[in-house]
């Protein structure tokens, strides 16, 4: 993954719909739990997958946080709830695997 956001990707959605700057629209209190578990209700197991490849590709990198933070300067910032970049994705990953494995969805991920 890289700065270049013209090339969206499925954590576009999470970081900017659901975790950016309007996300007291989805929960007045911008509670982790809440928008995590919102995203969740309304995503298909496709954009799950997705969302979980995006993940593992920044954990995976040697500059990952640094893009995360530089691909959504102005839109977001992990410490809105206490957290660093890792420790955000980190935590969504968390929750995101445990979803997907409560839903019968698969978490291997293809390797092209």
């Amino acid at each position: 993954m890289d700065t270049d956001s013209t090339k969206p990707c499925e954590l576009d959605t999470v970081v900017i719909v659901y975790f950016g700057q309007d996300a007291d629209l989805i929960d007045e209190n911008c509670d982790f739990d809440n928008l995590l578990n919102d995203y969740f209700s309304t995503a298909t197991e496709f954009n799950l997958r997705m969302l979980l490849a995006n993940l593992t590709e920044i954990e995976n990198q040697e500059d990952g946080y640094k893009v995360i933070i530089d691909r959504y300067r102005g839109d977001f910032l992990p410490d809105r709830w206490d957290m660093t970049p890792d420790a955000w994705v980190s935590n969504v990953k968390s929750r995101l695997v445990d979803y997907m494995n409560k839903k019968g969805y698969s978490t291997k991920l293809s390797h092209f």
